[in-house]
């Protein structure tokens, strides 16, 4: 109370301070007061309140020592029944149970709770006022150990509630997965090794491993909760500790077995994805190989291109060695395949692969086999090719340079002689020309041979070069044809003229003998009369044969109208001359003798008779012109009758004299007589001089009418035959005609060149209609009926021309307009093809590539059959057109056949490419529509499902407050979440395959629609994945307001279980980029889930705190719980991290790697192409030194990438220690392409090295080889030069040791060839010698020009082994030769020529032969004498037995006089020694006989000539070196004794041989000899000197006498010179009668020689220049001139025993016998008819065949090496003997 009254003070002061102070301090002394005021009124009212609360603290303390004490009772009772509880059950039963009583513990603790918080809050009141602390710390102590008591057990109960229901459902789960997978696992069959098959075992064993992975959290949420509940409980933690120790055993066995059969399949994969990748491009370049080679190759005929073919061939084989790695490997493989497998048997993938390698090596084999097949093909074919074009090439130009030669030969002489010369000469050349016939026949077997061989496309070609060798041949044979009948013709009217000739001179000689016979004019006149009439009967005979001398006149001028040389117009007119001047002379004579007569008939007054008689005459003569009628039409008929006329008018005017002399007696008749006499003889006179005027006028006119109409029938007639000239030029053009044009151009210009000729000849129809109309005029207005005349002829012939002309020429035109029309049609065709397969390239360059998009890609499908159905519908037109060429090139010229050909190869070619490339276009299409039909399906699939799953989640929006459904919903969607996994590899391999074919397409739309479509999948994925998460946290949110925190709280530590094994540090997330992609991908997917939940776990945290803070029990749970969710979750996101970092740096380890091995693949593609197209190997050293220098280089670069395969590797493996189990198979696969391709590539380069290397040491080795060759060749040559030098040993044993010697050299060298061999073929080819006919140079000069060596060693090589060769056999021969002779030396030591004779007389009559005729044949040039040579030859070449050595001693025999020649007397004389041979029997023989023995006499050394030239006809050479003349003499035998006709007498033939040989003509001059004999007036003996034309004949001219080789040989050696040894002195020439047939000379011109008198002349001789490329040696134009015969060439040389071994023998031997005595028979006795000239040797080659053919031997061979030359000579006898057999003589 006493501080109120200071306050009360305190309040009185201030109120009174208040009034005191200021305004403004009133304000905080207030506030002051008040202050104090309430501060005193708190306080008071405290301490009132305090002793309030310690009256009734006193009471409440009595009530809580009651309430305390009942307390304590209670936790001691509740405390030992908690202590009775015993440990923890780990059975979910017992554990429950437990939990529901510690539940009611807790229950009871809780209530007493309440009392306890009462009693503590009075704690504080009580103990303040009591005191009584102690007691109230002891209750608060025992229940707060029996409430932690109580606490702890709960807790360890709830705990291990949740432990154990965790760990027994766990448990449970697991337990029965273990069991079924072990089950599963043990049932898994071994690895496949079918793909396929593989790749489902791969997936069923990705779905493993991904329920291992999924029941990981299994293993280790056992392996956490196991020791937890062994400390709950020690005892029963023993049981469950065995329990997840064997579950997590199983669990590593399980995982450990899944991961080596992991390991083993993906080991499978990757060795059969080695096998089937490259099985299956193997197989296809394989059967591609296969099928190219199993088709029939389109043979060329032509040389180069079949080379190429080959070149192709071998670099099919080139490309096959490279494939030779790789099909081992794939066959080993294949093996170990099938090896791995149950057997082929049994296992259908393992028949497959076997099916497989079996296709593999079936393929290999045959395309070796058909490889090695095709080049043999090919080889032959080339041979064949080789042979065929280089023969018909050679063989083609012979023909036409035969054919040229032909053509240039000289037109057929006049002379028969000259004429038999030209049939001579051209049958020699037809002769070989017909052996060619041989060699054609080859060609044309080769030909069809190679036309069998080759392509259709080559086949025209090879026939119409064949055509055309066929047409020339033809033509050559139609030459030759035409050429033998002019020379028939010619000779046959030659020798008539020269018969008609030779019968006038004969007749006129008998005339003028028998005329100058006629006795003396007589003096009576029946004498006179009598002579008169003798005259009239002569001079009848003398007109009629006067007729016959103007027939012969006319056919003389004819003949001087033919000869084109003026010394032939000279040989024609020279007897014509001296005849008519003969006949002018009988004329003369004939009138003179009827002047005489007439005269004498007049002196004896018979003027009257002789009246009458000239009366007479003048009146027959004309009523014989006036019964003449006209005569028209045919010039023959015409000169008939004019030479009629002209015998007529010579005889009128013969009658002039006749005439003028009774005129004159008439007159002197007048002046004596007078009268009627005198008129009346005055009127007979005027009467006859009529008449005569009148005859004489019409003589002539009768002569004018002749020879007017003879112009016009030879202008008619003339006429024709150039009307007929030119159309047979217009026929020979026509069958000269090429082959028509098989293009437009050419037929169309060949159609204009034919209607030129054409409109020609349509010109000339109205000038043939004028001659046909003239003609039948003519024919008409002839008098006689009579046909065959030259008019009508010629008219027939001018129909049959002109209509033969005109069907050619009509004809000619239909096939040339058919052609043009062919041609054309063709062309477009063909060129609207050409212009249909641009289009179609075109379409196919720019047509777009597949699209990976399949409604794009069907359409270009679609689009695609269009243009394959076009592309089909073209077939059929190709087709057409090669069928429509081959027709062209059947019938074109060969120039459009080449042409034809290579448009059609090349139409062929660009259509087969069309459609082939159409085919791949289908291909690719087709391929394109199966992976984007494929991957369209995925993803249509998987965004239907993604569709349905979304609008399911989105159709379950509403969510249960129930937790029991809520729990139910989320189980289902925890299904749903485990299907949605599921569907992640699916997911993950459509958006791979989206990304593959987005890298692969070439469409920019593509690219667009892919990332559209990728994108589509990917949001919707996302969707799904986020709505699910969305959904899951929604549910769990649900759960978690629904009041089901722990259900909540474990379904999010469960998740973060299940998602933590996939985090893990030790979880592979590299691979290759594609995984690691998707591997991102997925991550994101999660991380956004995480994020989703992140909002779960802040709330699960907050309502755990909330739970903590709210709750009255005991939270310890929650937090631990709360604790393990924080823990899970920092670890789970910061394993996302983790991962987040690991997948960045894969990506980017992925990307290095992907680079790498694409930068490795175009390299190794590169260098792939640059192994595969190395082409063949070159044989010069610098170029291989080369190329190996290049692969060094490349070699190089291969060591280099060496490195990087290294880098790309280890990089691989480094990623494949830590890859995903998902993308093992494609690292492992990368890793081995990069290894496989490299290996490969290495492999092909050190084959290639190798080869390289190969090649370069066998050019080393071949040319070290070469020179090794070449220095023992040069060995062998010297020794072999050295023991030829050596002479042989007469020793048998010597010589056969000198031959088993020389036998040891030959076989070294027989050794050493196939070194040569091997040493040369890579040079050059083998060349083929071709031998044929000397005629027929068929050297190939020209034409077949090996290919030669580049390098000229072995050129040199190649050579001198030949040429040692040649020396050895030559060598060889030369000792068997010595060793035959030894022995036969030893043999002839006991030879008998009678045995001998014997022996070949039987053998003779065995063979049916005559000795006659085996003489002749022998006696090539009918001398009748052979030399020794000769002799030997021919009977060795008869194949009689015997030997040479022999031979020589018959010979020796035979040759009697030793003169070196054996005659036919001799020949006879020794084979019939018991009697004569042959004595002659005819007088021809004896005429023969005779002249043979008299020229023979003649000793000079250039033989007097004679020469037979018919029966009883011979020619005489007179002057010898006086002077050259020739005469022909008719020789006959009188009572024995031979006489020459000489001038109108006859001569013995020894005086007239005395007169003209110089031999006889002892001291006499030339003149002397030229001395004439007496001869009737007005004949002259001398000869005009005959001039040498330098004729020379064919060496065997057959019908000429013995004797007639020496005299032309003698002359042939001065023919030329004409050089006498002292001048002759010249006579003046006067009228002389030539009996002699200068043109009828036969002689043989020797071979020039040098004249002994004249050393430094020598005789030119015609050269022969052969042709380029020509079998045929063709001579310069003088060979055939006019004063040149066809002989030949002297080039052709042989040796000299050989070359005129008998045209020289006269200057050779002076002391030679005279002559001959015997001959051919047969032949003396034959006369001057030509065409006879080749009986003779008809006769001896037929006489005996087998001998003729062994004596021809090898010469009749077409390719004889032995044969020799029967090229015309300008040599009498020339020999072309082969080198090995020289003969002396043909």
């Amino acid at each position: 109370m006493e501080h109120r009254l200071v306050l009360d003070t305190v309040n009185e002061v201030s109120r009174a301070l208040l009034e005191l102070v200021p305004w403004r301090a009133r304000e905080g002394l207030d506030k002051l007061v008040s202050d104090a005021n309430e501060q005193y009124k708190l306080v008071s009212d405290t301490v009132g309140q305090r002793v309030d609360e310690i009256d009734a603290a006193i009471q409440r303390s009595q009530q809580y020592e009651q309430a305390a004490d009942a307390e304590l009772a209670w936790v001691a009772e509740t405390k030992r029944k908690l202590m009775a509880l015993g440990p923890i059950r780990l059975e979910q039963d017992q554990t429950t149970a437990q939990l529901q009583v510690q539940k009611a513990f807790s229950i009871d603790i809780i209530r007493h709770k309440d009392s306890m918080d009462e009693l503590f809050s009075h704690r504080g009141e009580i103990f303040g006022t009591c005191g009584e602390e102690q007691k109230t710390e002891s209750l608060i102590q025992q229940y707060e150990a029996i409430s932690l008591l109580n606490s702890e057990r709960y807790t360890r109960l709830e705990r291990a509630q949740v432990l154990v229901n965790q760990f027994w459902e766990t448990y449970e789960e697991l337990s029965p997965w273990i069991e079924e997978t072990r089950a599963l696992i043990a049932q898994l069959p071994p690895p496949a090794i079918d793909h396929e098959q593989l790749r489902q075992q791969q997936e069923e064993m990705r779905q493993l491993r991904e329920s291992i992975a999924e029941h990981k959290p299994h293993i280790d949420k056992l392996l956490k909760i196991g020791p937890q509940l062994k400390e709950l409980n020690p005892e029963e933690g023993e049981m469950v500790e065995e329990k997840y120790q064997k579950a997590e055993n199983l669990y590593a066995q399980i995982k450990e077995e899944v991961r080596q059969r992991a390991l083993a399949l993906d080991e499978a994969v990757s060795q059969s994805a080695q096998f089937h990748d490259k099985i299956e491009p193997m197989l296809e370049t394989l059967e591609n190989l296969s099928s190219r080679l199993r088709m029939p190759p389109l043979i060329p005929a032509e040389v180069d291109k079949i080379r190429e073919c080959i070149s192709d061939n071998k670099s099919a084989a080139v490309e096959l060695e490279k494939l030779q790695p790789a099909f081992e490997a794939l066959k080993r493989r294949g093996e170990e395949l099938i090896g791995r497998s149950q057997g082929a048997d049994k296992d259908l993938a393992a028949k497959e692969i076997q099916d497989k390698l079996d296709q593999m090596v079936f393929f290999w084999e045959d395309i070796k086999a058909r490889a090695e097949e095709r080049e043999i093909k090919f080889l032959d074919v080339l041979e064949l090719a080789e042979k065929f074009w280089y023969d018909m090439a050679a063989l083609l130009t012979t023909v036409r340079d035969t054919q040229d030669i032909v053509h240039d030969l000289e037109s057929p002489g006049i002379d028969p002689s000259i004429i038999k010369q030209q049939v001579e000469a051209a049958e020699t050349i037809k002769e070989e020309t017909d052996g060619l016939h041989e060699e054609l026949e080859f060609i044309r077997i080769l030909g069809a041979d190679l036309i069998f061989a080759c392509g259709e496309t080559e086949k025209p070609e090879v026939k119409k070069s064949i055509d055309e060798l066929n047409n020339a041949w033809e033509s050559l044979n139609k030459t030759w044809k035409e050429r033998l009948e002019k020379l028939e013709d010619a000779m046959q009217a030659a020798v008539q003229y020269q018969d008609t000739l030779q019968a006038m001179f004969d007749w006129l000689d008998n005339t003028v003998i028998k005329l100058c016979t006629m006795p003396p004019v007589g003096t009576d006149l029946n004498t006179v009369k009598d002579q008169l009439n003798e005259m009239k009967e002569f001079k009848v005979e003398v007109y009629q044969q006067q007729i016959e001398m103007e027939k012969l006149n006319h056919q003389g001028e004819l003949m001087l109208k033919k000869a084109m040389d003026e010394t032939d117009r000279d040989i024609i007119r020279e007897p014509l001359t001296e005849l008519k001047h003969l006949w002018e002379n009988l004329g003369e004579k004939i009138a003179h003798r009827q002047h005489k007569l007439e005269g004498a008939l007049l002196a004896l007054g018979q003027f009257q008779h002789a009246l009458e008689e000239l009366m007479s005459w003048l009146t027959h003569t004309e009523e014989l012109l006036d019964a003449q009628r006209p005569v028209s039409g045919d010039p023959k008929v015409i000169e008939v009758e004019l030479a009629k006329h002209h015998v007529l008018k010579n005889d009128v005017l013969a009658h002039q004299a006749t005439v003028e002399t009774v005129n004159k007696a008439g007159n002197e008749l007048l002046e004596s007589s007078a009268g009627d006499d005198a008129s009346s003889l005055r009127s007979r006179l005027e009467t006859m001089n009529q008449c005569w005027e009148s005859v004489l006028q019409k003589t002539e006119e009768r002569e004018q009418q002749l020879q007017l109409t003879l112009q016009q029938a030879q202008g008619f007639h003339s006429e024709i035959e150039d009307f007929l000239l030119e159309l047979t030029r217009m026929e020979t053009q026509l069958s000269a005609s090429k082959p028509t044009g098989g293009l437009p151009e050419t037929a169309r210009e060949q159609l204009d060149t034919h209607m030129e000729l054409y409109s020609q000849l349509k010109a000339k129809e109205e000038t043939y209609n004028q001659l046909l109309d003239k003609g039948r005029l003519m024919l008409l207005s002839r008098d006689d009926s009579g046909s065959g005349s030259k008019t009508e002829q010629s008219v027939a012939l001018l129909e049959q021309k002109w209509h033969v002309v005109s069907s050619k020429m009509e004809e000619r035109k239909s096939k040339l307009e058919e052609a043009l029309n062919l041609a054309t049609e063709f062309q477009n065709s063909l060129q609207e093809f050409i212009n249909w397969l641009t289009l179609a390239e075109q379409n196919l360059n720019i047509a777009s590539p597949p699209s990976l998009i399949l409604n794009t890609v069907l359409s270009q499908i679609e689009e695609h059959k269009v243009f394959a159905n076009e592309v089909n519908a073209h077939r059929d037109q190709i087709i057409e057109l090669d069928q429509t060429g081959n027709q062209l090139k059947f019938l074109s010229q060969k120039q459009d056949v080449v042409l034809i050909k290579n448009l059609l190869v090349s139409v062929q070619s660009r259509w087969e490419k069309v459609v082939q490339r159409s085919i791949e276009r289908g291909r690719s299409l087709d391929d394109a529509r199966k992976r984007a039909k494929q991957f369209h399906e995925a993803w249509k699939k998987l965004i239907d499902w993604l569709e349905d799953a979304e609008s399911h989640l989105d159709s379950e929006l509403e969510i249960s407050n129930d937790p029991d459904k809520i729990k139910l919903q989320l189980s289902k969607h925890k299904e749903f979440q485990k299907t949605l996994g599921g569907k992640q590899p699916v997911y993950d391999t459509t958006i791979r395959t989206g990304r593959a074919l987005k890298e692969k397409t070439l469409l920019p739309d593509d690219t667009q629609k892919l990332d559209n479509l990728l994108g589509e999948v990917r949001d919707k994925w996302d969707t799904v994945c986020g709505k699910s998460v969305e959904r899951q946290h929604k549910l769990e949110e649900a759960l978690l307001f629904s009041g089901q925190f722990m259900d909540a709280l474990q379904a999010l530590v469960d998740w973060l279980y299940k998602v933590e094994p996939q985090l893990a540090e030790d979880q592979p997330v590299h691979g290759d980029l594609d995984l690691v992609m998707n591997l991102m991908d997925a991550h994101k997917v999660f991380q956004k889930e995480l994020g989703k939940r992140t909002g779960t776990v802040q709330v699960l945290k907050r309502s755990g705190r909330e739970l903590i803070e709210n709750s009255r029990d005991d939270t310890t749970w929650v937090k631990g719980q709360l604790q393990e969710l924080s823990t899970r979750w920092d670890t789970v996101c910061k394993l996302s991290v983790s991962k987040q970092s690991r997948l960045e740096q894969a990506l980017k380890q992925a990307e290095e790697f992907r680079d790498t091995v694409h930068m490795l693949l175009e390299w190794l593609s590169e260098a792939e192409q640059t192994l595969r197209f190395r082409g063949a190997l070159p044989d010069d050293t610098e170029a291989l030194q080369s190329l190996i220098d290049t692969h060094k280089e490349f070699m190089k670069k291969v060591e280099e990438k060496r490195a990087d395969v290294s880098t790309a590797v280890a990089m691989g493996e480094a990623i494949l220690a830590v890859c995903h189990p998902d993308c093992i198979t494609t690292i492992k696969h990368w890793i081995t392409i990069i290894r496989a391709r490299f290996e490969e590539v290495l492999t092909w380069a050190q084959q290639h090295q190798q080869r390289l290397e190969t090649a370069l040491s066998e050019l080393v080795a071949n040319a070290e080889l070469l020179e090794e060759l070449l220095a023992w060749i040069q060995w062998a040559e010297t020794t072999l030069i050295q023991r030829d030098q050596e002479p042989i040993p007469q020793n048998i044993d010597r010589v056969k040791a000198l031959i088993a010697e020389h036998q040891t050299f030959m076989e070294e060298m027989t050794r050493k060839q196939p070194d040569v061999d091997r040493v040369t073929k890579t040079y050059k080819r083998k060349n083929i010698e071709p031998a044929h006919t000397p005629f027929i140079e068929k050297s190939r000069s020209g034409c077949f020009i090996p290919s030669e060596a580049k390098n000229p060693r072995i050129n040199q090589l190649s050579a001198r082994w030949q040429q040692v060769w040649l020396l050895a056999l030559e060598r060889q021969r030369k000792l068997n030769d010595a060793l035959d002779r030894l022995e036969e030396l030893k043999e002839f030591a006991n030879f008998d020529f009678d045995v001998w004779r014997k022996k070949y007389m039987r053998w003779m009559n065995h063979k049916k032969s005559r000795v006659m005729d085996f003489f002749r044949r022998i006696d090539k040039d009918q001398d009748g004498k052979i030399t020794r040579q000769e002799f030997i030859d021919g009977i060795l070449a008869s194949k009689f037995p015997t030997t040479k050595l022999e031979m020589t001693a018959v010979a020796d025999i035979f040759d009697r006089d030793g003169d070196g020649y054996i005659d036919y007397y001799e020949f006879v004389a020794a084979l019939h020694p018991n009697k004569d041979a042959y004595r002659p029997t005819t007088d021809a023989d004896k005429i023969e006989d005779e002249v043979t023995r008299q020229v023979a006499q003649c000793k000079c050394a250039k033989r007097f000539q004679v020469e037979q030239i018919g029966e009883n006809k011979y020619r005489f050479f007179l002057g010898n070196q006086f002077g050259d003349s020739q005469q022909l003499r008719l020789v006959r035998i009188l009572r024995s004794t031979v006489m020459v006709r000489v001038g109108g007498g006859w001569m013995a033939l020894d005086e007239f041989l005395v007169k003209n040989d110089p031999c006889r003509a002892r001291g006499r001059t030339n003149i002397e000899l030229r001395e004439k004999f007496i001869l009737p007036e007005g004949a002259s003996q001398g000869m005009t000197p005959f001039r040498s034309r330098g004729r020379r004949s064919k060496p065997s001219s057959r019908a000429a006498s013995p004797t007639r080789s020496s005299s032309s040989a003698s002359q042939s050696n001065h023919s030329c010179t004409s050089m006498p040894s002292s001048p002759a002195t010249p006579t003046p020439l006067q009228s002389s009668r030539c009996y002699d047939k200068p043109w009828l000379v036969n002689s043989k011109a020797g071979t020039p020689v040098r004249d002994s008198h004249y050393p430094d002349f020598q005789l030119p001789s015609p050269e022969v220049i052969p042709s380029t490329g020509s079998k045929l040696k063709r001579p310069t134009p003088t060979f055939h001139s006019s004063r040149t015969s066809l002989a030949g060439d002297t080039s052709n040389s042989s040796s000299p025993a050989s070359t005129g071994a008998k045209t020289n023998r006269a200057a050779s031997r002076p002391g030679s016998r005279a002559g001959s005595r015997a001959g051919s028979r047969a032949s003396s006795r034959r006369g001057s008819d030509a065409s006879d000239f080749d009986l003779l040797e008809t006769q001896s080659a037929c006489s005996d065949t087998s001998e003729s053919s062994a004596a021809g031997g090898q010469g009749n061979s077409r390719r004889g090496l032995n044969k020799p030359s029967k090229i015309p000579t300008m040599s009498k006898k020339t020999t072309t003997a082969s080198p090995r057999t020289p003969g002396p003589k043909r």
